[in-house]
């Protein structure tokens, strides 16, 4: 399985959203979790959270705010 974090910007703040995807298929699995964050390292923390309690050592992070 593959956690994933993708983060955009909202106004002053982050929409964070964090999906489970399948490993071989990499289809989605269950339904993702959309949040609003006031700062990248809160999302961060809450991925992370999110990989550990599913066993997972690692988790992908996409972050849409940069430009170019």
């Amino acid at each position: 399985m593959i956690v994933r974090l993708t983060i955009q910007q909202d106004g002053v703040g982050f929409r964070a959203t964090i999906s489970k995807r399948e490993d071989q298929e990499n289809t989605p699995v269950g339904v993702p979790e959309i949040f609003l964050v006031d700062d990248k390292e809160e999302a961060i923390k809450r991925v992370k959270d999110v990989a550990r309690g599913l066993g997972l050592k690692t988790y992908r992070v996409v972050d849409r705010t940069r430009k170019g």
